[in-house]
């Protein structure tokens, strides 16, 4: 999530599989669009027209360059395993709620990986597993979806000197500093509908040491290799660190 703006930054784009959707909510609410409450099947409503007014190709025409040089910037980053996993569960698993909705995506997958036809996989109803899943992403570099590809590749670095960086995992504590700064201190940053307020101990976290822990240690490799600069960013920890999925500042 990333945001800007005269008053107060508005989220005009930013890195998916951040909590970007509950960033837009929060930020909503402080504008005094969004008033009502949204069940969890409804929160993609906050990235249609609701939130279109302040992106920032509409906010251009509004303010002009000195403006936008001036004003508050932030972004948020995630520890990349557990980016990954979330945009696993949440794209392609086929898991309920909601599981496939890059469905398209993850029949192709399933098409490469297992060398099947496009009419078997939909027929039977076939999801790729993480391993094919982890498999494909080392295979294209990251590089098919903006939810899989490196967030590096979604900021404005170097080019930009954001005011805030934000570890996703300590959204609790730093996302009320940047409402503070905003002065939209009324509202609040919904964390994941995750239970655990944890890190540590959130579905991501312990799915990501489970999955990881069993893959070929070259895919992993590998792997890391596709998302080593997102890592170097904030020097975020390994699956098997004991502080996973944290940022490993006393270690920079």
């Amino acid at each position: 999530s990333s945001g800007i703006n005269a008053e107060w930054p508005l989220r005009p784009g930013g890195i998916t599989k951040t909590g970007c959707t509950h960033w837009i909510e929060s930020l909503l609410r402080a504008e005094g669009d969004l008033t009502r409450e949204l069940a969890p099947s409804q929160m993609k409503k906050v990235h249609g027209g609701m939130s279109e007014r302040h992106r920032i190709r509409t906010m251009k025409r509004t303010y002009n360059d000195t403006t936008f040089r001036s004003a508050f910037s932030f972004i948020v980053l995630r520890n990349p395993w557990t980016r990954m996993v979330s945009g696993y569960r949440d794209k392609l698993s086929g898991e309920d709620s909601p599981g496939a909705s890059k469905r398209s995506i993850g029949i192709r997958i399933v098409q490469l990986m297992r060398n099947i036809s496009v009419s078997v996989v939909k027929k039977e109803e076939l999801h790729p597993t993480f391993a094919e899943y982890a498999a494909w992403l080392v295979k294209h570099k990251g590089a098919v979806n903006v939810h899989f590809s490196p967030q590096i590749k979604t900021t404005c670095l170097p080019r930009v000197k954001y005011d805030m960086v934000i570890p996703l995992e300590y959204t609790g504590p730093l996302g009320g500093e940047v409402l503070r700064k905003i002065n939209a201190s009324n509202t609040s940053v919904l964390g994941s509908y995750d239970k655990s307020s944890d890190p540590r101990l959130q579905s991501s976290a312990l799915y990501a040491k489970e999955w990881l822990s069993v893959l070929d240690p070259d895919l992993v490799e590998q792997l890391y290799s596709v998302y080593k600069t997102d890592f170097e960013l904030l020097n975020y920890s390994n699956f098997s660190h004991p502080d996973f999925p944290l940022p490993l500042y006393s270690e920079v």
